[in-house]
């Protein structure tokens, strides 16, 4: 059986790592990439190649580095000499007050969270077979105003959607790219439940969702052949009331 090849930036911890798992149960071959979570992602892997007989290549390399998102590619292809599907997840969140941003907090933001993706894009664009699919992991708060202290974030995850419809646009018909706009899915370890409460007043389904639920539309979107430039939103409602 030919398995297919599946390229996660970001893979080793969290809702990556939920995404790595998901296509390992899938079937696919994984390059699991991660920035500085080593023991993380080599447990993943070995477990994932224990239990689903899949080959998973553990790539690390700091997606700051502008040479880095070629080097991920160029890896995954050297390894499994074909590329089917590109999910970037790895992203930068950092909390600061807008008056205490410096220059060097935007640019490693903007790094990770835009210009990996954009190069990462492009050398997957030259490396992926027909029917390819990139699928970026964007954010609610893209959406959004009343999150100060995440403005670096919130602005280049807003970018990122348009970078979405560009590159659609650009790959089309050969390669499919989407993303997916995730709400409260996995609360960050620092989020009180008083203030997960106060979110979550503003999502008409009443509650968080799960890495689970982000993985099944990351799944509708590898499958949805008819389907790109699309931003998907998996909030439970809340852009309705923001």
């Amino acid at each position: 059986m030919v398995r297919k090849v599946a390229l996660v930036t970001g893979g080793a911890r969290r809702v990556g790592a939920a995404i790595v798992r998901s296509f390992a149960e899938r079937g696919y071959h994984l390059v699991l990439h991660h920035g500085h979570s080593p023991d993380e992602a080599q447990r993943l892997a070995t477990d994932l190649e224990t239990e689903h007989g899949v080959r998973v290549l553990v790539v690390q390399e700091d997606l700051a580095d502008p040479a880095a998102p070629a080097r991920v590619v160029q890896a995954a292809v050297s390894a499994f000499g074909a590329l089917d599907v590109v999910v970037s997840s790895a992203s930068v969140m950092e909390w600061r007050d807008f008056d205490a941003v410096t220059p060097e907090d935007w640019a490693r933001t903007e790094a990770i969270n835009l210009r990996a993706p954009f190069f990462l894009m492009q050398a997957a664009g030259r490396a992926m077979p027909d029917g390819g699919c990139i699928i970026q992991i964007a954010d609610h708060l893209a959406h959004e105003t009343g999150f100060p202290r995440l403005m670096p974030h919130q602005i280049t995850k807003a970018a990122l959607g348009q970078l979405v419809r560009a590159v659609a646009d650009h790959l089309a018909p050969r390669v499919r790219v989407n993303a997916v706009s995730p709400g409260l899915v996995l609360a960050p370890d620092d989020l009180s439940a008083a203030a997960t409460a106060r979110f979550l007043r503003d999502v008409p389904l009443a509650r968080s969702g799960t890495p689970d639920e982000l993985v099944e539309a990351i799944h509708y979107l590898v499958s949805a052949s008819y389907v790109t430039g699309t931003v998907l939103r998996v909030d439970g409602g809340r852009h309705l009331r923001r």
